[in-house]
């Protein structure tokens, strides 16, 4: 099953796989910022694995693990390349030995987005990624100002040009800002988030407008929205969340709407995670999830979602229903 990725030729499989759990444990800031430790070996044969049953499209990114995520993939796909559709990002400042025993490997918070250090991310990222062009290149900065649009773009603009990538996008749920990329003529995907709890239907239109894919990042909600935890829950030291409070009222409220439509999401024989995919896929034929990964287990499940299909029109309005009252606009946000 795959989807054409907006105006370039390329064609990714309908569930991508995000490579942020690969990286491992790493900071920003002195504060843990990953999904706890992984293990490298599993995460090469999960990647094979995902190749195997038709996934060819592996979202991440330089700063994940400062780097690690990038060489593992590589690793993964040695001698596989023509099957693959990379996806990548640059922008962050990131230092692989800060000199922070406690946290060695960290994003400083930074961002650079002068032309010299997006060609050098790039040049960085192919060795890392053991090729010499990337599929899909993408601003990491969410937040970026508009005003410095047309400098970024203009440099991608060139790297295509010189064969180093073959298209470019914007990681940002900002509608405002992905119309400054949108027109570019090898812009063909932005990167947004969309689930039970989040919406942006001003981002879909703006696909059919300028003629681009989606990718969806966080379509799980890193495991809340499938029942991973619960009010009682506490998150790894090592973890995103362990920062989170699973009690809080809006969490509670999220688990309470998971556990409504529990029964009717799983009633075809689908997992939560792939009726939560499944809900991604019928939200518009262009769009593409990208759930985060760790194991072969994982990948066979998210793989199956391709199978699977997106979820009916009914199933849809009574999800929908369910989370109306929890729902974000993130283009809003």
């Amino acid at each position: 099953m795959k989807r054409n990725l907006g105006k370039s030729n390329i064609k990714a499989s309908a569930i991508g796989l995000g490579c942020f759990p690969l990286g491992g444990l790493f900071y920003h800031k002195g504060e843990p910022w990953s999904h706890g430790e992984v293990n490298e070996k599993v995460g090469v044969e999960a990647i094979k694995r995902g190749l195997d049953l038709g996934i060819n499209l592996f979202d991440t990114s330089d700063v994940y693990g400062c780097g690690k995520s990038e060489k593992l993939l590589g690793k993964a796909i040695k001698g596989r390349r023509e099957e693959v559709v990379i996806a990548t990002k640059f922008s962050s400042v990131w230092d692989m030995n800060s000199g922070d025993p406690k946290a060695p490997c960290q994003s400083t918070g930074e961002k650079n987005i002068t032309p010299e250090y997006i060609r050098n991310c790039c040049q960085e990222s192919l060795k890392r990624l053991q090729t010499d062009y990337i599929d899909i290149y993408q601003l990491h900065w969410s937040s970026m100002n508009v005003e410095e649009a047309e400098g970024v773009r203009n440099v991608l603009e060139e790297l295509v040009g010189e064969g180093l990538i073959r298209t470019f996008g914007w990681s940002t749920d900002s509608i405002e800002r992905a119309k400054a990329f949108a027109d570019s003529k090898n812009c063909s995907s932005m990167q947004f988030s969309i689930n039970f709890t989040r919406s942006n239907t001003s981002m879909l239109a703006l696909l059919d407008e300028y003629e681009l894919g989606g990718l969806i990042r966080s379509p799980l909600g890193m495991g809340i929205l499938i029942g991973k935890y619960n009010e009682k829950s506490v998150a790894s030291k090592d973890h995103y969340l362990q920062r989170v409070k699973f009690s809080d009222e809006r969490f509670v409220k999220t688990f309470e709407a998971v556990n409504a439509v529990k029964e009717l999401m799983t009633s075809d024989g689908r997992t939560l995670a792939q009726a939560a995919l499944g809900y991604i896929l019928a939200q518009h034929e262009r769009v593409i999830p990208i759930p985060g990964f760790k194991t072969v287990k994982q990948v066979e499940d998210n793989a199956k979602a391709m199978d699977l299909g997106p979820l009916s029109k009914k199933v849809m309005n009574q999800i929908n229903d369910i989370f109306s009252g929890l729902r974000m606009d993130m283009s809003k946000a």
